[in-house]
């Protein structure tokens, strides 16, 4: 489903292939109206049930795609619903629950898939540069 959502989007760089697990499952990039390649990492996962009350992420992980020096989108694939959710990692304030962090997640339904493509080929790299 998220690759297909990148696709649909029309990137200019879009990557799976890592040699190693960084956190990360895609690279894509968008060429900005500046002439440069605004490039975001997407970490992906799947549940069962609609994450309406946010996401839980292990700490570890949470705290790798965070602060990392690349835009970091979490998109949670609701496999039931055939539905996705996303979430700025590096943006988020989130609320800790033990070991795990639950991120706030957004439907991402067609007007927030047109304003995340906006934000993707912004001349600034969007929200996720912020």
């Amino acid at each position: 489903m998220a690759e297909l959502l990148f696709q649909e989007m029309n990137p200019d760089l879009l990557s799976q292939m890592f040699p190693h697990d960084f956190g990360y499952d895609l690279l894509v990039g968008f060429n900005n109206a500046c002439g440069g390649l605004n490039t975001f990492a997407v970490q992906v996962k799947s549940t069962q049930t609609a994450p309406l009350g946010g996401f839980p992420v292990a700490r570890a992980e949470f705290d790798k795609l965070r602060f990392s020096n690349i835009p970091t989108l979490l998109l949670v694939a609701d496999v039931k619903a055939n539905q996705l959710y996303y979430a700025w990692m590096n943006a988020i304030a989130a609320k800790a629950r033990g070991r795990n962090v639950l991120v706030p997640v957004t439907l991402l339904d067609d007007r927030r898939r047109r304003q995340l493509r906006a934000e993707l080929s912004a001349a600034n790299g969007g929200k996720a540069a912020g």
